[in-house]
């Protein structure tokens, strides 16, 4: 089991014993001494929603920033079976008893999310929430004031649809990012074409970075299955701030096409993490209980989940602007490799299948833009050949038992579920008809 220590003060890191990975929360670490860091900018972009936040809504924040940095910092080819690892967490927080009391809740939560065994040792002493900045200050304050819900906005098509949507039913969102390094700029160019729109005063921004950093040189893990954890974090301390402002309830939307969320396994070699589940209905439905049982009082929403891509499009309540906004959105699981879209992954071809579906031609470049050409590439054939494989299995399997693959799903709605899995299989088989590869 890898052990790995999480305080936000530093001498309390110093002279570990080997073996253990040393992480300083909210600062920036050490590279002489080898201390990990995380979070060194979050609080700053935390002071700028101008409300201090609850110590459980800062302990869910903490808690987040150390489950990315596990995940980042302890390589999958290091666990016994090149997948599975086991993680021991020691970490200080506002409330340890509360979140003791749900701590086997958490790790199960995390265990469905990631594949790996999670331990946490909680203890007293954690991070107060910092003291916000004031209106007056030079910090430019988020603009809380008539906004009525958070909206998770990554910059990929579905989250531009999803604010696209909201902000057309009248509804006021505050758009919440995790800007990773070349993220942001692509978020800033959809922001842009709101600002240039009628919805310019309609909404607000948070974008806040985790900023991971190991400082000893050695590689760090890119599969990521945590990723959408520090995600709704800076959801929940948004909603949290935006709540203590409207004094109303709030709602998190999180937009995602009902195919990517479920991610059934398109062969048997992918089955359970091997696939995403950063909004798979099972870890949504069980984070929900958790925010229950600790008092955080929002709820999660994903108004597309049992709409394919292609629906998302073709139903968007402005096509107009969404056809402007393409272009600059990312769908592409490898882009930051070469800062272009790939067009081969399995999202960039369910991407390319649900603009085909809503009859959208403009879409951004890819490094394969003409998708016959993947078949003359070994090494790239993978996620084509898997979509294949399942779209020849879907006449004659069991779609209701196939989505159950990729984790428990509500009895009462398994059929939806397996509509919207199937419909989007539909999608690609068109989209390859038409390329002549089907």
């Amino acid at each position: 089991m890898t052990q790995l220590v999480f305080h936000h003060d530093i001498e309390q890191l110093k002279n570990l014993p080997n073996g253990v990975i040393p992480v300083h929360l909210y600062g920036v670490g050490n590279k002489k001494l080898q201390i990990a860091n995380i979070g060194n900018k979050v609080l700053d972009e935390v002071k700028r929603l101008g409300i201090e936040p609850s110590d459980v809504v800062m302990d869910f924040l903490t808690i987040a920033l150390a489950v990315t940095a596990a995940d980042t910092f302890v390589l999958r080819k290091d666990a016994a079976n090149g997948w599975c690892r086991s993680l021991s967490i020691t970490l200080p927080l506002c409330q340890p008893d509360i979140w003791q009391a749900n701590k086997t809740h958490l790790e199960q939560i995390l265990h469905f999310l990631s594949g790996d065994i999670w331990q946490f040792n909680f203890q007293a002493g954690g991070k107060l929430p910092p003291q916000p900045h004031k209106l007056n200050s030079r910090a430019k304050l988020v603009d809380l004031r008539n906004k009525d819900c958070i909206c998770l906005f990554s910059g990929g098509l579905d989250s531009a649809i999803g604010a696209v949507d909201l902000l057309e039913q009248g509804y006021s969102p505050v758009l919440v990012s995790h800007s990773y390094k070349g993220d942001k700029s692509r978020q800033q160019m959809i922001i842009e074409k709101f600002n240039q729109s009628r919805y310019a005063n309609q909404f607000s921004q948070f974008n806040a970075i985790a900023q991971p950093h190991l400082n000893n040189g050695r590689t760090t893990e890119i599969t990521m299955r945590t990723r959408s954890l520090n995600f709704l974090a800076f959801a929940v301390v948004s909603a949290y701030a935006l709540q203590e402002v409207v004094q109303e309830e709030i709602d998190i939307f999180v937009p995602e096409n009902g195919v990517i969320s479920i991610n059934a396994p398109l062969t048997p070699r992918r089955v359970g993490t091997l696939s995403t589940r950063t909004t798979h209905p099972y870890f949504i439905q069980e984070l929900q209980k958790l925010f229950t049982a600790v008092n955080i009082p929002f709820t999660l929403k994903n108004p597309y989940q049992f709409k394919t891509k292609g629906q998302m499009i073709a139903e968007c309540a402005n096509l107009p602007l969404l056809q402007q906004i393409i272009p600059d959105t990312v769908s592409c699981s490898h882009w930051k490799r070469k800062n272009q879209q790939c067009g081969v992954c399995v999202p960039c071809l369910i991407r390319r299948a649900s603009l085909h579906y809503a009859g959208i031609t403009n879409d951004a470049e890819y490094e394969f833009n003409d998708i016959r050409q993947i078949l003359t590439h070994q090494d790239r054939k993978d996620d084509l050949f898997a979509l294949m494989s399942a779209i020849g299995q879907k006449k004659h399997r069991n779609i209701n038992q196939w989505v159950l693959q990729s984790g428990s799903l509500p009895a009462q709605q398994l059929n939806q579920f397996a509509d919207v899995f199937r419909n989007g299989l539909n999608e690609v088989e068109q989209l390859l008809i038409v390329n002549q590869i089907l």
